[in-house]
């Protein structure tokens, strides 16, 4: 008893639809948000950076009297009054995102955070550098120590005028904003001042989660209408689903009658026009399947106004191919072994047409004959009949070393090709037909096969000159062949070029 096939899972269309629409929001609101982000982030950060500089001027401004004169009081003054008060390091370094929800709660209750400003928030340290020691810093604790660079950042060269540079610290991203200290052409000093970008990233968080929560609630919108949309729509399609099972059931003259002046009436047109135009291809295979091969027919079905049939000049590349000493071997042997034979190397040979998109014309007993180039011709028509042919070369002693290993009888194949022009189209009679090629090229494949001992592959001056350039050759002796009055050059490939 046959196992019932478990069903999946079943999503409407208006759950898909609205999945979709929610990806698509989605992707909006990542982008919308990204964008905003990223812009906000480049204006505060200029912003920072800007006013840091003029505190950075104003402190070097200041120091450079104090520091000529040696006033200690001063320089520790003004280094205090760079840094903001009273919040810490420990507080700008602190709890990010608890910061960042205190500013988006403040901003609903309508809490104005702007009625006690920090005094220049953000700035964490201003150190004083004079000859690499620190004469003064808002941290007195570092006075006299000798001045490092954080690591990443190089030193301010002569003739700039301010050097700002971003580093990180125990996974902070700070900014280094450095100025020279100078009187006329005597550089004193420098003064450096610690910029944390939290207060950066706080301020655009607070914003961008704004956006997030606003672009949420249409995106939960957007989803709600999209499923009411989708439920009224699919309503009509329920008469396609109909139709679409009947077609499955093989009954192509089915046809829906619903009028409608918009996409589904236009889908609905189409579905017709395709019931009608199935119905033609099963009547125009059912026709041809009794004399075209499988592979001709599809390439028919596809496009129908391609192939001519009544005959027509193509190029093409013919193989044949035949078992060596078959017909004596068979002789001896039982019908039904015959047949096992035949079978497991014709086999073979299909295989390998079919594996370089040959058309198999015919199979005469124990031979067969292969077409490249026909109903449609390709550019590598001639190289892929040689591929197949040194397929079925190589094929074969895998197989006879098997049939040896089982103690059965082996055999060995002559094959032969040929390129040319030939005549392609129906032949035959009434009662039964053939669509195949008839020529001198034809002959010509025929009769190096003929010749071609067990094992061998001759191909023809025509077909090496086609594919030389990809297919090692080696000339062998030239043949007379029934036909022609002069003898005929053949080579054997041996392989394929690097």
């Amino acid at each position: 008893m046959a196992k019932k096939k478990k069903k999946g899972i079943r999503i409407s269309l208006s759950v898909k639809f609205s999945f979709f629409v929610a990806l698509l929001l989605t992707g909006i609101m990542v982008a919308l948000t990204m964008f905003i982000y990223s812009q906000e982030k480049l204006a505060l950060s200029n912003e920072v950076k800007k006013r840091g500089t003029a505190i950075a001027k104003n402190l070097s401004n200041n120091a450079e009297e104090a520091l000529t004169t040696n006033e200690e009081l001063t320089l520790f003054v003004l280094a205090k009054q760079a840094v903001q008060d009273p919040m810490t390091t420990e507080a700008a370094t602190g709890n990010f995102w608890m910061g960042v929800m205190d500013n988006i709660k403040d901003d609903m209750m309508g809490v104005n955070r702007n009625e006690k400003p920090v005094k220049n928030e953000g700035i964490l340290d201003a150190i004083v550098v004079n000859k690499g020691k620190i004469v003064s810093a808002s941290d007195v604790k570092r006075k006299g120590e000798d001045y490092v660079l954080p690591q990443g950042i190089r030193a301010i060269t002569p003739g700039e005028d301010v050097l700002v540079q971003e580093y990180s610290e125990n996974s902070k991203r700070y900014f280094d904003i450095a100025v020279p200290m100078s009187i006329g052409d005597k550089v004193l000093g420098e003064v450096h001042l610690k910029v944390s970008q939290d207060i950066i990233t706080k301020v655009v968080s607070s914003a961008t989660v704004k956006v997030v929560l606003i672009t949420l609630a249409a995106l939960i919108a957007g989803i709600i209408i999209s499923i009411i949309v989708v439920t009224f729509m699919i309503n009509p399609i329920k008469y396609l689903v109909t139709g679409v099972r009947a077609i499955g059931e093989g009954n192509y003259d089915v046809q829906i009658k619903m009028k409608s002046r918009d996409e589904l009436g236009e889908l609905t047109e189409a579905f017709n026009s395709t019931a009608k135009s199935l119905k033609e291809k099963e009547l125009l295979k059912g026709a041809f399947s009794t004399y075209v091969s499988t592979s001709i027919m599809e390439e028919i079905l596809k496009d129908p106004t391609r192939l001519s049939l009544h005959g027509k000049k193509v190029r093409a590349t013919m193989l044949f191919t035949d078992i060596r000493g078959f017909t004596s071997m068979s002789e001896e042997m039982d019908p039904a072994e015959v047949v096992s034979i035949i079978n497991e190397y014709l086999t073979l040979q299909t295989d390998k047409v079919i594996k370089w998109q040959g058309v198999i014309d015919k199979f005469i007993g124990d031979s067969m004959m292969a077409v490249y180039g026909v109903p449609f011709p390709k550019e590598d028509d001639a190289y892929r009949a040689v591929r197949t042919a040194m397929d079925i070369r190589e094929g074969l002693v895998k197989l006879n070393s098997i049939r040896e290993r089982r103690g059965q009888k082996t055999v060995g194949i002559g094959i032969g090709l040929d390129t040319g022009e030939v005549v392609s189209g129906n032949m035959g009679s009434p009662q039964k037909m053939d669509y195949t090629v008839i020529g001198d090229h034809v002959n010509l494949a025929a009769r190096l096969e003929s010749n071609a001992p067990g094992g061998m592959i001759y191909v023809s001056e025509t077909t090496y000159n086609d594919t030389k350039e990809k297919i090692e050759y080696r000339q062998l002796d030239s043949i007379m062949v029934k036909g022609k009055k002069e003898p005929i050059s053949i080579y054997e490939p041996v392989k394929l070029k690097e």
